[in-house]
């Protein structure tokens, strides 16, 4: 897959300003380029341009289908997740929504951190109207995350989240398949 073919989320890196100037979706920060939308990579080699293409045409979500996003609030019954992408056709198609998951009831005797902000999820529609996700089964969950403390990503190690940084573990609900997953951006995420 080439660059221009990655699909990028909202402040994944795609370029140094040395290289490109900013285009559509991005915004220069830091020396970098960072996508402000969920997209396309679009390369404009004549003009030294890179920008993120969205969608020209409305998806509308149905019950059922896969959806992709970044968890923006965690309330106490609910995590706001502003959903990019959705899995239709066999590929991740943009969207640009937000959804929310219901999160169980903390006790005494449950662990209640299950999402953090900053929670890269992959999730399944269970309501359209309003819009609610879930992630409570074995594929779906969190596909990527930070350390809380140092903001290095996290591994799988032992079958927990571990940080190579701190040297310590995290608890999050995980999609079976953390870690073999491949998002464009990296380690020069900010």
């Amino acid at each position: 897959m080439t660059d221009a073919e990655k699909i990028v989320f909202p402040g994944d890196v795609i370029a140094k300003e040395e290289e490109y100037l900013s285009g559509r979706n991005t915004e220069d920060i830091n020396g970098y380029i960072i996508a402000t939308a969920f997209g396309k990579v679009e390369k404009d080699e004549k003009n030294l341009t890179i920008s993120v293409k969205t969608p020209g045409n409305v998806i509308k979500p149905k019950n059922g289908e896969i959806v992709y996003g970044k968890v923006i609030k965690v309330i106490s019954k609910d995590a706001i997740v502003s959903i990019y992408g959705i899995y239709m056709n066999n590929k991740i198609m943009p969207i640009n929504v937000e959804g929310r998951i219901k999160l169980p009831v903390a006790n005494k005797n449950m662990y209640s951190h299950i999402l953090t902000i900053g929670d890269l999820v992959r999730a399944k529609i269970i309501n359209t109207r309003p819009l609610y996700v879930t992630i409570f089964s074995p594929e779906l969950g969190v596909i990527k995350t930070k350390c809380l403390i140092c903001r290095n990503e996290l591994i799988m190690k032992d079958n927990k989240l571990y940080c190579t940084n701190c040297q310590r573990n995290e608890t999050r609900k995980i999609a079976s398949d953390y870690g073999d997953i491949e998002i464009y951006g990296g380690k020069n995420e900010r």
